[in-house]
């Protein structure tokens, strides 16, 4: 017996095998074909194509005789949502294949010739990227992008494969991480991707290039799945995904998502249909799979087929499998909401009634759940919101233009005032019943309206398409004006900052560095708005609930004032009051309350301040800047028509640009274009040209799919950052070390002004020191910049003015007759010579030669020795003679001593006459002789010997 039944089970594989073997001969329907490849690159060619029979359907008993192998055309084109495919016709030898596109069945679809990489079916996954896809990452180190520096991220993917994300680069910054795919397309198609970004708004982002050339220009803030689609014709392309991070700040996830990328036309046709993700479906000859929608589920026994949910169950879209299909719960009270028709004007009554909040998902109508109440009839209007008034009617009228009610006025006034003069109304919008959706405002279907509140999150938020809950208003702001709104955010199940968040954004544009809380509690927010139409958008995503109570628009059409505000300056009421308009170009308005014209010789580019025209500049009145002078009186003369249209001159060295003349100083590129300050339309006069896509000009890129291991450069694009369009002049004297030197010095310094903001809010500025130099031509040959950094304008820190230096004979002075000095040449066989002038500082402009008479004797520089030795023997004998005076003087003192000293003391001896001539000397010699004869010793005396001794000389 255990021998028997182990036979048994030993047999029964064989059994199902044998009860599984088809007996059913083969015939043409069973023959498959098969498909060699196709030749790479662009050229069609052909392909091989063989036969093989299905050997699970058929049994073939050699009737059957396969057609030989044969080669068919690579272009045969198969649209989208069909495949090529080989049918055949004919008995035995005479089979005969025919290639034909069939549709691609329930289930399936086809791109008509690509390839496509989904997170719908995890290919995000790097072990399934294609061979053409990769990722890397560039850090800025000093004035270079390095591969993989400030250690920054490339593209991941997400675990389960179903996205990939631009790389945590969250608090990295100067960063880019970069995602590159290489196709060759053989038939024109096109290239399409899902994406969303969240980062700092107008710094960070996705850009999207084909071949260098930017598609998609920076995407800061796409909060929701966003589908674009590019045409390509037959070529090579390089595509590329940059996510570009700049030197400051982060927001939000700081990251760009991709979701699935389609490619069309790298082939002629599919060889087969590709499969449907879970969760979705398609029909015959589809060329893209759709979500099962709500209260469905895509069908694992009916494969690409959605299924209604059973009878008391219900799902979300998107969902798998039965068991996706959940139970209803019973209704209650929160699951439907009130609404109101209109006023009655007559009777000042309108009609409450109930509806279920959508879409609805519980039960009615059994034990325990709650039913909609009844309608109620006559039910009083509301009160009119702040700033409008009741005309008497039961009807809300807001203010006339220019014209307030004070909420002090309660709610039956029935006037308003007028807005005193240099003040305008501000009109204000409250949405605070939230029966339907007021106009202007649209939903995603993420949000919910109930009564005073509209709301969204939750369980369901999960599993909406979008991901996020959207919200928006489009309106026109009248003024300058803000929007307040206060919600509620409620935690539903574990709260993640990382998925449940609160955005509100202007323009695209988050009204923070950050995300709003959603953190559980109660907030109040005030977002100011500029002038002009504006998109609002509150973005949810997450399953905690945000409820938005009251919304108040300031500064919009249709609403009521309840204030009044100051014009601010740079602006003027309206006539009506209604608000304030911004003073035109030349005119200014310090005060805000009325805007005036600039007077001559002063300009107003801000509405604000009519400012002074600098040195060397004019202006006419009600000009919004500044002309150059043709020439500037400065302690010289200067001809500025020539100085500012050699800027128009690129010299021998550089060339002209669009942008003006491009020149390459230290680690900069500059473009020069002062010429352009004569022209009636303010441009810049100088540009710093930046590299938009850096990686190229420091990154070699191989490309072996396109070019055969070869490698090659993409071309770098541009951008010009304005230094200024506005500018005025200064002189710049000779110094000391200039004066030897007549050909140069001194000259002109150039201030421009104007230019655009910097990171810090600063205007970028420069200034050119121009040297006046007579022997240089051009400007740009000697150009040199004195403050060369590393960083370019976008990442300038201290907005510091640049500045240049440049040397030429057009910022000299122009010459004075006191510039020049004579000279003469040597007197001419006819009795003539030639009078030159010699200038003696550096200045523009000649003094011309002449000829005047002269001597035929000796030569003027001859004559001029001879004076000049007269004169020198001239003083000499002077001099000599002088010194002989002196000389006698001296001995007729002595000699007078001498006398007294011999003759005896007399006191008026030494009265000698200053500088007395020698008779009056010998007048006085004569009369002490005199003296001398007549005087006696008496008897009684002795004369001293010594007196009696000849005194020495």
């Amino acid at each position: 017996m255990r021998s028997d039944l182990g036979l048994l089970f030993f047999l029964s594989p064989f059994s199902t095998v044998l009860a599984q073997t088809p007996t059913r001969p083969c015939d043409t329907h069973d023959i498959r074909p098969g498909f060699g490849q196709c030749p790479d690159g662009l050229e069609s060619g052909t392909r091989s194509l063989y036969y093989y029979i299905d050997a699970s359907t058929c049994v073939n008993n050699g009737s059957l005789v396969l057609p030989a192998p044969q080669t068919l055309s690579c272009n045969i084109d198969c649209a989208k949502g069909y495949k090529l495919n080989v049918k055949f016709h004919g008995i035995g030898s005479s089979i005969a294949p025919n290639a034909t596109c069939e549709p691609c069945n329930p289930g399936y679809f086809s791109l008509g010739g690509g390839f496509s990489i989904s997170g719908e079916l995890g290919e995000w996954k790097k072990a399934l990227w294609p061979k053409a896809l990769d990722t890397w990452c560039v850090g800025r180190i000093g004035r270079r992008y390095i591969l993989n520096g400030n250690n920054c991220q490339k593209w991941e993917p997400s675990g389960n494969g179903t996205i990939i994300t631009s790389g945590n680069n969250r608090g990295k910054h100067n960063v880019m991480s970069a995602l590159r795919l290489m196709v060759v397309l053989k038939k024109s198609g096109y290239i399409s991707f899902r994406y969303q970004v969240e980062s700092e708004h107008g710094k960070d982002g996705l850009q999207f290039t084909i071949n260098s050339i930017v598609y998609l220009n920076l995407q800061s803030n796409v909060p929701s799945w966003k589908k674009v689609t590019f045409p390509l014709e037959t070529g090579a392309y390089v595509l590329e995904w940059f996510y570009w991070k700049n030197r400051y700040g982060d927001y939000g996830k700081d990251r760009a998502e991709l979701e699935i990328i389609e490619i069309s036309g790298t082939e002629y046709a599919e060889l087969k249909c590709t499969r449907c993700p879970d969760g979705t479906e398609s029909t015959k000859g589809a060329m893209a799979c759709v979500s099962c929608g709500r209260d469905h589920y895509a069908s694992e026994e009916h494969f690409g087929k959605c299924m209604p949910c059973p009878s008391g169950t219900y799902s979300y879209p998107g969902a798998v499998r039965r068991d996706s299909c959940l139970p209803r719960p019973l209704c209650t009270p929160s699951d439907y909401t009130k609404n109101f028709t209109d006023c009655d004007r007559t009777t000042f009554t309108r009609t409450l009634f109930y509806n279920w909040t959508h879409p609805k998902i519980c039960i009615d109508k059994v034990s325990g759940a709650a039913e909609l109440p009844e309608k109620q009839y006559n039910v009083a209007c509301e009160k009119c919101q702040p700033g409008m008034f009741d005309n008497g009617h039961g009807k809300c009228l807001p203010c006339d233009t220019g014209e307030y009610l004070p909420k002090s006025s309660g709610p039956h006034a029935s006037s308003c005032q007028k807005c005193p003069v240099g003040y305008e109304a501000i009109e204000e919008v409250y949405y605070e019943y939230w029966y339907r959706w007021p106009k202007g405002w649209t939903s995603n279907g993420g949000w919910t309206l109930h009564e005073d509140y509209t709301y969204a999150g939750g369980l369901g938020n999960v599993h909406r398409d979008s991901d996020a809950a959207q919200l928006r208003l489009d309106t026109f702001f009248r003024q300058e004006g803000s929007v307040w709104f206060d919600y509620q955010a409620i935690t539903v199940g574990t709260y993640n900052p990382e998925i449940d968040t609160l955005g509100f954004f202007v323009d695209g544009a988050p009204h923070s560095t950050d995300t709003l809380s959603a953190v559980q509690g109660n907030y109040s927010i005030e977002v100011p708005i500029a002038k002009g139409q504006h998109e609002l958008l509150w973005n949810v995503r997450g399953t905690n609930v945000i409820r938005l109570h009251r919304i108040i628009v300031v500064g919009v059409d249709g609403g009521g004032a309840t204030s009044c505000a100051a014009c601010r300056p740079g602006t003027e009421p309206t006539l009506s009051r209604a608000d304030c308009s911004p003073c035109p170009t030349g005119y200014a308005s310090p005060l805000g309350i009325a805007c005036a014209e600039c007077f001559e010789d002063e300009y107003s580019n801000d509405g604000i301040e009519c400012k002074q025209c600098g040195e060397g500049t004019q202006a006419e009145p009600g000009s919004d800047r500044c002309f150059p002078k043709p020439v500037l009186e400065a302690s010289r003369t200067f001809d500025l028509s020539a100085l500012i249209t050699g800027f128009a001159n690129p010299g021998p060295k550089h060339k002209n640009s669009s942008h003006g003349v491009e020149l390459t100083l230290g680690s900069r590129n500059y473009a020069f274009s002062l010429h352009r300050a004569l022209e009636p339309q303010a441009t810049p006069l100088i540009s710093e040209r930046i590299i938009k896509n850096p990686l190229s000009a420091f990154t070699e890129i191989t490309t072996p799919a396109l070019s055969g291991h070869q490698t090659c450069t993409i071309d770098p694009d541009y951008e010009y950052f304005s230094a200024g369009n506005a500018l005025y002049f200064s002189e710049k004297k000779p110094t000391e070390s200039d004066t030897a030197n007549p050909s140069r010095g001194g000259g002109l310094t150039i201030f421009v002004s104007g230019g655009d903001k910097c990171d810090t809010g600063q205007e970028w500025q420069a200034v050119l020191h121009v040297e006046c130099d007579l022997d240089q031509d051009d400007l740009f040959s000697t150009a040199k910049i004195l403050n060369d950094t590393s960083n370019a304008f976008h990442v300038n820190d201290s907005c510091s003015p640049l500045h240049f230096s440049m040397s030429s004979k057009l910022a000299c002075p122009m010459c004075t007759p006191d510039d020049f000095t004579k000279s003469l040449s040597g007197c001419g066989s006819n009795g003539k010579q030639t009078v030159d002038w010699v200038r003696t500082v550096p200045c523009i402009g000649d003094k011309s030669s002449s000829q005047q008479g002269c001597s035929k004797g000796f030569s003027a520089t001859v004559i001029g020795f001879l004076v000049a030795a007269i004169v020198l023997a001239v003083a000499l004998a002077v001099a000599f003679g002088y010194w002989l005076y002196k000389l006698r003087k001296r001995y007729m003192e002595v000699h007078s001593k001498y006398v007294v000293l011999r003759d005896g003391y007399d006191k008026n001896a030494f009265d000698l006459v200053p500088n007395a001539g020698e008779d009056q000397l010998e007048e006085k010699y004569e009369d002490e002789t005199k003296d001398k004869d007549n005087f006696a010793i008496g008897d009684d005396e002795e004369v001293p010997d010594d007196c009696l001794e000849e005194p020495e000389v």
